[in-house]
């Protein structure tokens, strides 16, 4: 009687174990595709940033051609 506890007890055990490893599996895929997301995002955002100071070059050096410009009439 005494060994079908101990055997009783270790499955509920090991299926205690195997479904703390499930979870724990399941949370960090999630946190993996929430990181993911998250740079995909940031690097969206940095393309963004980037055209937008591209912009802003190509329109500070009109404004040094028209000041040049100026100095020299």
């Amino acid at each position: 009687m005494e060994l079908l506890k101990m055997d009783t007890l270790t499955q509920f055990e090991l299926l205690s174990i195997i479904a703390a490893i499930v979870g724990m599996w399941l949370k960090f895929q999630n946190d993996f595709t929430v990181l993911k997301s998250r740079v995909t995002v940031l690097e969206a955002d940095n393309g963004e940033l980037k055209a937008n100071i591209e912009t802003l070059l190509k329109e500070l050096q009109e404004i040094k051609l028209l000041l040049a410009k100026n100095q020299v009439q």
